[in-house]
């Protein structure tokens, strides 16, 4: 009798076991897929699109989903079970008519086919939802069959993801966590069309009929074009794209960054720590110069090869206070040009104004020419009064400044970007 007991106890065991490592591995085949754009406001508020693609891994009906919004609480919510119609890969082109001879399931994770071409064929059924703390629950209006897949589409705001201070404001965005393993989670970030996010200017086209259809009052269920679009777009592009893949159940996605109503201020503490950077260099030139100085001098002394006194020989260095600043001067004017020239091509004024070959021409060549005075002219000036040596130290001064502003810009004003240009702050 105790080895009968002892045999199923055993055997209870082992199934137990196997069973969670078939679903541990089945996590890993069938893990899920998140996308999210998420629209940040000038108050601080983040509006959240998320569409959560799934597969049913089990061999019953899923028919339960939930998932926690973490360090926030949204103050609107709603949800849809989407149901697209399955696809037709094989016709009957000897037939008029052409009939679909094979059809397959519809690929909830794919952003790009679906819901460009599904014509307002898929159905959103909206979900009534439990909310227990920020864990929200449901049964899900169709249940899922066996390794069949459907999508969660969850729209919500909230003002926990922002932290303003003196006009700028720093976001730390959290996705949904769910009890299931992500496999790919796509986050896109953009602002309003008012608001500068760093990294990229971007303009925010809202979709009437979509914030009808995601409101509380929207209809049980709905299909449309128009939202099969909206849809489509989430996660799919934007001005700050992140991403991650193998998430471990329960894990979330965090993106930072910042934005503010303009440029200047968005950028304030990068320009000043770049102002910081270049008063210490200058300096730090200045000691250097003075170090030398009394080095030359006393070598001088020791050796007695003073002829005069009165008039010491006239030495120039590269480590000299007056061709610094005149290269740091004639550096700056340069960006400054480039800067101005920037603003002036992209206004509207030019945009609009049809150029004739000779102006653009004469144009062209009064750019070159204010080019060369801002580079030439300052040190020709120190080279005048000091010698030659002093203008080749001017225009050495000039490239070093360069290749400074160039560290600062790299490090405290371009964000890295992916293969696709998207800034990866």
């Amino acid at each position: 009798m105790k080895k009968i007991i002892f045999s199923a106890a055993l055997f209870l065991f082992l199934s137990f076991g196997f069973t969670n490592s078939v679903i541990a591995q089945d996590g890993l085949l069938f893990g899920q897929n998140h996308f999210y754009t998420v629209v940040f406001r000038g108050n601080g508020e983040a509006i959240t699109y998320a569409k959560i693609a799934l597969t049913n891994s089990n061999d019953t009906p899923m028919t339960e989903f939930s998932f926690e919004v973490p360090k926030a609480s949204p103050s609107e919510m709603t949800i849809y079970q989407m149901k697209l119609p399955q696809e037709c890969v094989s016709y009957n082109y000897k037939d008029p008519a052409r009939p679909c001879l094979e059809y397959r399931d519809p690929d909830y994770a794919e952003q790009y086919y679906y819901y460009g071409y599904s014509n307002g064929k898929a159905e959103y059924q909206k979900i009534q939802y439990k909310k227990t703390g920020n864990q929200y629950s449901f049964t899900l209006p169709t249940p899922v069959d066996p390794f069949k897949s459907t999508a969660i589409i969850v729209a919500y705001a909230t003002k926990g993801y922002v932290n303003q201070s003196f006009g700028l404001s720093k976001f730390n965005f959290e996705t949904l966590k769910v009890s299931s393993r992500i496999q790919e989670i796509r986050v896109v970030v953009d602002v309003d069309s008012d608001l500068i996010l760093k990294g990229k200017q971007s303009s925010v086209n809202y979709n009437t009929a979509s914030s009808e259809v995601f409101s509380s009052a929207a209809p049980q269920s709905v299909s449309s074009r128009e939202l099969d679009d909206v849809v489509g777009q989430i996660g799919s592009y934007g001005s700050l794209v992140k991403e991650a893949k193998n998430l471990a159940p329960n894990e979330s996605f965090v993106v930072k960054g910042e934005y503010a109503t303009s440029w200047f201020r968005l950028y304030l503490n990068s320009m000043l720590l770049a102002i910081f950077i270049i008063i210490v260099i200058i300096v730090a030139i200045y000691f250097l110069t003075k170090f030398l100085k009394k080095r030359r001098t006393a070598s001088l002394s020791e050796m007695n090869t003073q002829t005069n006194p009165q008039n010491p020989p006239r030495t120039v260095s590269l480590f000299n206070i007056t061709n610094a600043l005149v290269g740091l001067l004639s550096a700056a004017l340069v960006i400054g040009l480039t800067y101005a020239l920037n603003l002036l091509m992209d206004s509207d004024v030019i945009r609009s104004f049809d150029m004739e070959p000779m102006f653009a021409m004469v144009g062209f060549i009064a750019i070159v020419l204010l080019y060369i005075l801002v580079i030439f002219v300052p040190a020709i000036v120190v080279g005048a009064k000091s010698g030659w040596k002093s203008f080749v130290s001017v225009l050495i001064a000039q490239f070093l400044w360069f290749v400074v502003f160039l560290i600062i810009y790299l490090v405290f004003f371009l964000p890295p970007v992916d293969y696709y240009g998207h800034p990866i702050l």
